[in-house]
């Protein structure tokens, strides 16, 4: 992607990011800090934080499935994690959640996108619970990238993923080559066994050949 041009929320957009990589970002002064609670310069910042342990990593995105509770979980490496409270077919989670207003309003050809669509859930509590990239670290093991989660309103129960408050993916340097450039794939991902009952450790490895993910 080389260009943004939306309005408003762009969560949507940089949750499920098309495999290319990200180049820039265009028309900020017209869009939502990246990050709540955050000035638009400080969710920037904050961004180029995980910029700067693994550019090529940068909002690639992957999912995995909990079996226990039957949750989806899709990460965006370096930006955020979603936890949706069901399990939820591969191609609809790769779509692209319109949080987002088109750029000219009421012209045809502004929801034309390059890119996959999904209508945003009216109901909130139906929605994924989302946790927003708070730190990385790198060191000779790997690199440790942490998500909190941000506001929620919605009741609790015993297999809402809204009571985790924090998740943490653990993954090698991401070092792609000419031809994984040209023809990118996704990696995969598993949930670990946590003993913290607040907390998911989610590990991002190369898929196989016939995991379904790998495909697309």
């Amino acid at each position: 992607m080389d260009q943004v041009d939306l309005k408003g929320n762009t969560f949507g957009l940089f949750a499920a990011h098309p495999l290319t990589p990200l180049l820039s970002l265009h028309h900020s002064d017209y869009t939502d800090p990246i990050f709540p609670n955050m000035t638009t310069t400080q969710a920037l910042k904050h961004l180029f934080e995980a910029v700067n342990v693994d550019s090529q990593r940068m909002l690639q995105q992957t999912v995995c499935y909990d079996r226990r509770y039957s949750w989806t979980i899709s990460v965006s490496w370096g930006y955020a994690v979603q936890v949706f409270p069901n399990h939820m077919l591969l191609q609809d989670v790769l779509k692209v959640q319109e949080t987002f207003k088109q750029w000219r309003k009421g012209n045809m050809l502004a929801k034309s996108y390059t890119f996959n669509t999904i209508a945003l859930h009216r109901d909130p509590c139906k929605r994924s619970t989302v946790f927003f990239m708070d730190s990385v670290s790198s060191d000779k093991d790997g690199i440790i990238s942490s998500y909190k989660k941000s506001f929620q309103n919605c009741s609790i129960n015993a297999k809402s993923p809204i009571k985790l408050e924090v998740i943490k993916v653990i993954t090698n340097k991401l070092d792609l080559g000419i031809k994984q450039l040209q023809a990118p794939r996704r990696h995969c991902c598993d949930v670990l066994p946590s003993t913290v009952g607040n907390q998911m450790e989610i590990a991002i490895r190369e898929c196989k050949d016939e995991e379904l993910i790998y495909m697309h």
